[in-house]
Protein backbone atom coordinates (compact mmCIF):
# COMPACT_ATOMS: atom_id res chain seq x y z
CA UNK A 1 0.00 0.00 0.00
CA UNK A 2 3.50 2.20 0.54
CA UNK A 3 5.23 2.78 3.08
CA UNK A 4 3.20 6.49 4.12
CA UNK A 5 0.12 4.93 3.72
CA UNK A 6 1.39 1.52 6.13
CA UNK A 7 2.66 4.28 8.63
CA UNK A 8 -1.00 6.05 8.73
CA UNK A 9 -2.64 2.51 9.00
CA UNK A 10 -0.62 1.73 12.09
CA UNK A 11 -0.58 5.32 13.42
CA UNK A 12 -3.37 4.54 15.94
CA UNK A 13 -1.92 1.21 17.76
CA UNK A 14 1.46 3.02 17.92
CA UNK A 15 3.42 3.71 21.74
CA UNK A 16 3.19 7.73 21.92
CA UNK A 17 6.89 8.00 21.21
CA UNK A 18 6.47 5.77 18.22
CA UNK A 19 3.46 8.07 17.43
CA UNK A 20 5.24 11.10 17.51
CA UNK A 21 8.24 10.09 15.23
CA UNK A 22 5.35 8.51 12.62
CA UNK A 23 3.57 12.18 12.77
CA UNK A 24 6.53 14.08 11.94
CA UNK A 25 7.64 12.03 9.12
CA UNK A 26 3.83 12.09 8.14
CA UNK A 27 4.00 15.73 8.16
CA UNK A 28 7.39 16.53 6.89
CA UNK A 29 8.39 13.59 5.08
CA UNK A 30 10.13 16.16 1.84
CA UNK A 31 12.35 17.23 4.56
CA UNK A 32 12.94 13.75 6.64
CA UNK A 33 14.74 12.60 3.41
CA UNK A 34 17.61 14.77 4.33
CA UNK A 35 17.80 14.59 7.76
CA UNK A 36 20.30 12.26 9.81
CA UNK A 37 18.75 9.66 12.43
CA UNK A 38 20.04 12.28 15.32
CA UNK A 39 18.00 14.94 13.97
CA UNK A 40 15.03 13.16 13.05
CA UNK A 41 14.86 11.70 16.79
CA UNK A 42 15.22 15.42 17.45
CA UNK A 43 12.93 16.98 15.77
CA UNK A 44 10.25 14.69 15.97
CA UNK A 45 10.77 14.93 19.89
CA UNK A 46 11.82 11.35 20.39
CA UNK A 47 14.43 12.25 22.06
CA UNK A 48 16.57 9.26 21.06
CA UNK A 49 18.24 8.06 18.12
CA UNK A 50 17.29 4.08 19.43
CA UNK A 51 13.50 5.27 19.14
CA UNK A 52 13.32 5.85 15.69
CA UNK A 53 15.83 2.81 15.29
CA UNK A 54 12.81 1.20 16.97
CA UNK A 55 10.26 2.59 14.78
CA UNK A 56 12.01 1.88 11.17
CA UNK A 57 12.27 -1.67 11.83
CA UNK A 58 9.07 -2.13 12.81
CA UNK A 59 8.12 -1.31 9.30
CA UNK A 60 10.65 -3.75 8.04
CA UNK A 61 13.76 -1.91 7.85
CA UNK A 62 16.88 -3.10 8.64
CA UNK A 63 18.63 0.59 8.44
CA UNK A 64 18.26 4.12 8.62
CA UNK A 65 19.68 4.88 5.06
CA UNK A 66 16.53 1.60 3.75
CA UNK A 67 14.08 3.76 5.15
CA UNK A 68 15.13 7.00 4.07
CA UNK A 69 15.60 6.00 0.32
CA UNK A 70 11.99 4.18 0.22
CA UNK A 71 10.63 7.31 1.40
CA UNK A 72 12.40 9.57 -1.10
CA UNK A 73 11.76 7.04 -4.07
CA UNK A 74 8.15 7.02 -2.94
CA UNK A 75 7.55 10.97 -2.49
CA UNK A 76 9.58 10.82 -5.55
CA UNK A 77 6.73 8.78 -7.55
CA UNK A 78 3.98 11.04 -5.86
CA UNK A 79 4.80 14.36 -7.51
CA UNK A 80 8.19 16.51 -8.09
CA UNK A 81 7.16 20.01 -9.62
CA UNK A 82 7.03 23.86 -9.26
CA UNK A 83 4.28 25.62 -9.94
CA UNK A 84 4.88 25.22 -13.67
CA UNK A 85 6.24 21.50 -14.43
CA UNK A 86 5.71 18.68 -13.54
CA UNK A 87 8.68 16.09 -13.54
CA UNK A 88 7.70 12.61 -12.59
CA UNK A 89 8.58 10.77 -15.03
CA UNK A 90 6.30 7.19 -15.11
CA UNK A 91 6.49 3.90 -17.29
CA UNK A 92 4.59 5.44 -20.07
CA UNK A 93 7.11 7.89 -21.00
CA UNK A 94 8.55 8.42 -24.22
CA UNK A 95 12.13 9.54 -25.05
CA UNK A 96 10.94 12.91 -25.52
CA UNK A 97 9.21 13.19 -22.39
CA UNK A 98 11.99 11.88 -20.39
CA UNK A 99 14.52 14.41 -21.86
CA UNK A 100 12.23 17.53 -21.04
CA UNK A 101 11.62 16.24 -17.75
CA UNK A 102 15.05 15.59 -16.75
CA UNK A 103 16.09 18.90 -18.09
CA UNK A 104 13.25 20.72 -16.55
CA UNK A 105 13.97 19.01 -12.78
CA UNK A 106 17.74 19.98 -13.37
CA UNK A 107 16.65 23.98 -14.45
CA UNK A 108 14.76 23.89 -11.44
CA UNK A 109 17.46 22.47 -8.75
CA UNK A 110 19.94 24.30 -10.10
CA UNK A 111 18.26 27.32 -9.62
CA UNK A 112 16.93 26.28 -6.25
CA UNK A 113 20.39 25.83 -5.09
CA UNK A 114 21.46 29.11 -6.73
CA UNK A 115 18.95 31.38 -4.18
CA UNK A 116 19.80 28.95 -0.88
CA UNK A 117 23.66 28.83 -1.24
CA UNK A 118 25.57 31.14 1.44
CA UNK A 119 27.88 33.03 -0.26
CA UNK A 120 30.27 34.06 2.67
CA UNK A 121 30.42 29.60 2.73
CA UNK A 122 31.96 30.05 -0.52
CA UNK A 123 34.54 32.46 -0.04
CA UNK A 124 35.82 30.93 3.23
CA UNK A 125 35.95 27.83 1.00
CA UNK A 126 37.88 29.50 -1.53
CA UNK A 127 40.24 31.28 1.40
CA UNK A 128 40.41 27.72 2.99
CA UNK A 129 41.88 26.25 -0.56
CA UNK A 130 44.28 29.31 -0.83
CA UNK A 131 46.21 28.65 2.29
CA UNK A 132 46.73 25.33 2.11
CA UNK A 133 49.67 23.21 0.93
CA UNK A 134 48.32 20.54 -0.55
CA UNK A 135 44.40 19.49 -0.55
CA UNK A 136 43.40 15.82 -0.44
CA UNK A 137 40.17 15.09 -1.75
CA UNK A 138 37.85 12.53 -0.62
CA UNK A 139 34.60 10.92 -2.54
CA UNK A 140 33.58 7.82 -3.27
CA UNK A 141 30.71 5.86 -5.37
CA UNK A 142 29.14 8.58 -7.16
CA UNK A 143 30.76 11.67 -5.13
CA UNK A 144 33.48 10.13 -6.73
CA UNK A 145 32.72 12.09 -9.93
CA UNK A 146 32.30 15.38 -7.98
CA UNK A 147 35.59 15.00 -5.87
CA UNK A 148 37.47 14.26 -9.19
CA UNK A 149 35.92 16.78 -11.32
CA UNK A 150 37.51 19.45 -8.15
CA UNK A 151 41.28 17.50 -8.75
CA UNK A 152 41.25 18.06 -11.51
CA UNK A 153 40.24 21.74 -11.76
CA UNK A 154 42.67 22.61 -8.76
CA UNK A 155 45.56 20.62 -10.40
CA UNK A 156 44.88 23.15 -13.56
CA UNK A 157 45.26 26.01 -11.47
CA UNK A 158 48.19 24.38 -10.31
CA UNK A 159 47.21 23.72 -6.53
CA UNK A 160 48.80 20.80 -5.43
CA UNK A 161 45.69 18.16 -4.79
CA UNK A 162 45.20 14.16 -4.41
CA UNK A 163 42.32 12.28 -5.41
CA UNK A 164 42.08 8.72 -5.35
CA UNK A 165 39.14 6.58 -5.52
CA UNK A 166 41.00 3.85 -3.82
CA UNK A 167 39.83 3.93 0.05
CA UNK A 168 42.66 1.94 1.13
CA UNK A 169 45.20 4.48 -0.81
CA UNK A 170 43.22 7.09 1.16
CA UNK A 171 43.90 5.79 4.57
CA UNK A 172 47.64 5.29 3.97
CA UNK A 173 47.81 9.10 2.70
CA UNK A 174 45.63 10.57 5.27
CA UNK A 175 47.30 8.69 8.42
CA UNK A 176 50.51 11.22 8.18
CA UNK A 177 49.03 14.65 7.46
CA UNK A 178 51.43 17.24 6.69
CA UNK A 179 51.30 20.74 7.85
CA UNK A 180 48.84 23.06 6.05
CA UNK A 181 46.91 20.23 4.81
CA UNK A 182 43.06 20.86 4.06
CA UNK A 183 40.95 17.64 3.30
CA UNK A 184 37.85 18.25 0.87
CA UNK A 185 35.16 15.78 1.82
CA UNK A 186 32.40 14.92 -0.30
CA UNK A 187 29.10 12.76 0.08
CA UNK A 188 25.45 13.84 -0.55
CA UNK A 189 23.90 11.82 2.25
CA UNK A 190 26.94 12.71 4.55
CA UNK A 191 26.41 9.27 5.65
CA UNK A 192 29.00 7.23 3.91
CA UNK A 193 31.04 5.07 6.81
CA UNK A 194 34.27 5.52 4.13
CA UNK A 195 34.36 8.99 4.21
CA UNK A 196 33.11 10.10 7.54
CA UNK A 197 35.43 7.50 9.66
CA UNK A 198 38.12 9.28 7.47
CA UNK A 199 37.10 12.79 7.65
CA UNK A 200 37.28 11.56 12.06
CA UNK A 201 40.47 10.41 12.13
CA UNK A 202 42.24 13.11 10.28
CA UNK A 203 39.95 15.50 12.73
CA UNK A 204 42.19 17.81 14.66
CA UNK A 205 45.27 17.63 12.12
CA UNK A 206 43.73 19.21 9.33
CA UNK A 207 40.85 21.29 8.53
CA UNK A 208 37.91 19.59 6.77
CA UNK A 209 35.93 21.38 4.02
CA UNK A 210 32.98 18.89 3.30
CA UNK A 211 30.21 18.98 0.37
CA UNK A 212 26.73 17.34 1.46
CA UNK A 213 23.14 17.73 1.48
CA UNK A 214 22.63 17.60 5.01
CA UNK A 215 23.58 19.92 8.02
CA UNK A 216 22.87 18.15 10.47
CA UNK A 217 24.61 14.75 9.12
CA UNK A 218 27.65 13.00 10.68
CA UNK A 219 29.90 14.64 8.41
CA UNK A 220 28.83 17.94 7.86
CA UNK A 221 29.13 18.01 12.09
CA UNK A 222 32.98 16.42 11.35
CA UNK A 223 33.82 19.38 9.04
CA UNK A 224 34.94 23.10 10.11
CA UNK A 225 33.12 24.92 6.94
CA UNK A 226 30.17 22.82 5.52
CA UNK A 227 28.94 23.25 1.74
CA UNK A 228 25.28 22.31 2.06
CA UNK A 229 23.63 21.68 -1.56
CA UNK A 230 20.08 20.32 -2.37
CA UNK A 231 18.77 17.82 -4.88
CA UNK A 232 15.37 15.63 -5.07
CA UNK A 233 15.79 12.50 -7.40
CA UNK A 234 12.52 11.05 -9.26
CA UNK A 235 11.45 7.72 -9.10
CA UNK A 236 13.16 6.63 -12.40
CA UNK A 237 16.65 8.24 -11.68
CA UNK A 238 17.44 8.12 -7.87
CA UNK A 239 21.11 7.96 -8.51
CA UNK A 240 21.98 10.99 -7.42
CA UNK A 241 22.12 12.63 -10.66
CA UNK A 242 20.52 15.84 -10.42
CA UNK A 243 22.93 16.35 -6.59
CA UNK A 244 26.00 16.21 -9.15
CA UNK A 245 25.03 18.63 -11.41
CA UNK A 246 24.22 20.79 -8.47
CA UNK A 247 27.39 19.49 -6.96
CA UNK A 248 29.33 19.98 -9.77
CA UNK A 249 28.13 23.10 -10.60
CA UNK A 250 29.55 24.44 -7.21
CA UNK A 251 32.98 23.52 -7.91
CA UNK A 252 32.80 25.47 -11.18
CA UNK A 253 31.96 28.36 -8.51
CA UNK A 254 35.13 27.84 -6.57
CA UNK A 255 37.47 27.12 -9.54
CA UNK A 256 36.25 30.16 -11.41
CA UNK A 257 36.46 32.59 -8.21
CA UNK A 258 40.18 31.25 -7.48
CA UNK A 259 41.18 31.79 -11.10
CA UNK A 260 40.09 35.14 -10.40
CA UNK A 261 41.72 35.89 -7.33
CA UNK A 262 44.69 34.54 -8.62
CA UNK A 263 44.10 36.80 -11.81
CA UNK A 264 47.05 37.03 -14.47
CA UNK A 265 49.09 33.95 -13.08
CA UNK A 266 45.92 31.93 -13.74
CA UNK A 267 45.32 32.89 -16.61
CA UNK A 268 48.62 32.00 -17.97
CA UNK A 269 48.52 28.81 -16.18
CA UNK A 270 45.18 27.90 -17.60
CA UNK A 271 46.71 29.05 -20.97
CA UNK A 272 49.58 26.39 -21.11
CA UNK A 273 47.56 23.70 -19.39
CA UNK A 274 45.03 24.07 -22.64
CA UNK A 275 48.46 23.71 -24.40
CA UNK A 276 49.78 20.66 -22.73
CA UNK A 277 46.14 19.25 -23.79
CA UNK A 278 46.41 19.83 -27.11
CA UNK A 279 48.55 17.08 -28.16
CA UNK A 280 45.48 14.64 -27.11
CA UNK A 281 42.88 16.38 -30.11
CA UNK A 282 43.35 16.68 -33.51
Amino acid sequence: MGMLNDIRHHLDGMPPIQRKIAEYVLENSNDVVRMSISNLAKQSGAKSEASVVKFYRSFGFSGYHDFKVTLATEIAGQVFHNSDVDSRITADDDVSSIRKKIFQSAVYMLERNNTTIDDEILVKAVEMIEDAERVVVLGYGTSAVVAYDLFIKLSRLGINCIFTPDAHANALILSEPREKDLLFAISFSGESKDIVYQARQTKGFAPIVAMTGELSSPLAKIADLCIATQSYETSYHTDAMISRMVQIAVMDILFTALSVRRGDKALARLTRARQGLSFLKF
